[in-house]
């Protein structure tokens, strides 16, 4: 019978891929319009698109507006921010669960000792997916409102794969504690 270090290491390795996967999909779809403001509105101001880790088309689309609007840069710069933030996230994350399903694989890193990170790491993501939920839902609409725009958020599949992750994660932890 195989041990227990023999197979578990597949799971963190599934969200490795998963992780790489995620650097190359929408985190999540944005949209803002002009209705009353203080300022005077650029023409036809109206921006959607997808939120990439490397850009996307939100961002791309909001430049256009960045020398006719003077907030447009401040919130372009906000978002290409939360992008980078998922960017390094995810690759780190990966390098990290990678390194540690290695070092089961071969026996120099306990399963035990493993499957707590895993446990805190699956728990890490889906946190900081809800927590950006609640930011997006909650709080940038009422900060937009004040410069008189309407701001649209949906999840993207980055964002709900990560949830996903985190499943697996949990679950990974889950498996290699009964099979202990």
């Amino acid at each position: 019978m195989a041990e227990t270090k023999d197979w578990i290491f597949l799971f963190p390795i599934i969200v490795v891929v998963l992780m790489i996967v995620l650097l190359f999909l929408p985190i999540m779809y944005l949209s803002m319009d002009y209705y009353i403001a203080p300022h005077p509105p650029p023409p036809d101001f109206s921006v959607a698109g997808d939120l990439l880790p490397f850009g996307g088309s939100f961002l791309e689309e909001l430049e256009a507006y960045v020398g006719l609007y003077s907030d447009a840069e401040n919130v372009r710069n906000a978002f290409m921010w939360v992008g980078i933030i998922f960017a390094v996230g995810y690759g780190l994350d990966a390098l990290t669960l990678l390194i540690g399903a290695i070092r089961v694989k071969t026996g120099s890193k306990e399963v035990k000792k493993a499957r707590k990170r895993w446990l805190g790491s699956g728990i890490a993501k889906i946190i900081s997916q809800v927590v950006v939920i609640v930011i997006m839902v909650a709080i940038i609409p009422g900060i937009l409102e004040e410069y008189g725009i309407i701001f649209g958020f949906t999840m993207g599949l980055g964002m709900i794969l990560t949830m996903v992750a985190g499943g697996i994660l949990i679950f990974a932890y889950i498996i290699a504690k009964i099979a202990d």
